[in-house]
């Protein structure tokens, strides 16, 4: 009997530890997010901020949040530049992307990635898989990927599609796979608020992905692919992280040609970008 006792103690004292250490990293949280609520943001981060179209068109109480979200970015994370240097454009526009996709987010949710690691052009990746029961090694050229609490992207990349103002966003795209692996599933579901909210997810999402899967496969490329791209139709994880680029990057576009993946996503990132970034009609 004393025996059983001594585990419940032990259990329980398990329990009190576990709660202990995340009320302190709370009210370290806490702390933080008041020092930087408080702390103006430095003139060369806002000359950096303002030649990023989707800045512009924040209105004002997101500007002041996303400014807050980006300090305790630049605070939190850890930069790491591979044959470059890291500068503050580097920092910046990360964290401002990284923060844009978190902005419908209470401050402490879905914060998951601890570290950046930027290659200053794309990089050679060795992955090894399995086929049909055949394991096989591939050599692959990317400009990012993510995984265990890290995402590794290409400032050149970067550039490109900021200065192209494209559709595609290699730190949205990046950011939006660690969203998705919060579950441990990189199946292009990321964890909802409901249990509710699975099945209209599951086939808005599934319903899309399985026509332009068979209209690729018979070479018909209708306007809603070419709009994805064939990238997309990789699997469930890459379609869920291009449409959420897609989300962010032309969103009046996803609405029309996919209104329920846009309805799941306007619901999961609880932002509405249609309306936020009228102006990206393309």
């Amino acid at each position: 009997m004393s025996y059983y006792l001594v585990l419940i103690q032990f259990f329980f004292a398990l329990v009190a530890l576990f709660l202990f250490w995340k009320s302190v990293e709370y009210f370290i949280g806490m702390w933080r997010y008041k020092k930087f609520k408080n702390m103006p943001l430095p003139p060369t981060y806002k000359q950096i901020l303002l030649s990023l179209p989707h800045y512009l068109y924040l209105p004002g109480d997101l500007r002041e949040k996303i400014h807050t979200r980006i300090l305790l970015f630049i605070d939190q994370k850890e930069f790491v530049g591979v044959k470059m240097k890291i500068t503050d454009e580097i920092k910046v526009v990360i964290a401002f992307y990284a923060s844009l996709v978190r902005l419908g987010f209470d401050l402490d949710e879905h914060d998951t990635v601890a570290t950046i690691i930027i290659y200053p052009k794309d990089f050679i990746v060795d992955q090894s898989y399995t086929h049909n029961g055949i394991h096989a090694n591939k050599t692959s050229l990317l400009a990012g990927e993510s995984a265990n609490r890290m995402v590794v992207i290409s400032w050149q990349y970067i550039q490109h599609h900021i200065s192209s103002e494209s559709k595609e966003n290699v730190i949205i795209h990046e950011f939006a796979h660690e969203l998705d692996l919060e579950d441990g599933m990189p199946d292009g579901t990321p964890e909802l608020d409901t249990f509710a909210s699975y099945p209209r997810y599951a086939q808005a999402f599934s319903n899309a992905f399985i026509i332009l899967t068979k209209q690729v496969k018979r070479n018909l490329i209708t306007k809603q692919a070419a709009f994805l791209g064939t990238y997309a139709l990789e699997n469930e994880a890459e379609f869920f992280a291009v449409c959420s680029e897609r989300f962010f990057m032309a969103p009046h576009s996803l609405k029309r040609f996919f209104p329920d993946i846009y309805e799941e996503l306007r619901n999961f990132y609880r932002l509405d970008t249609d309306l936020l970034f009228d102006k990206f009609s393309s």
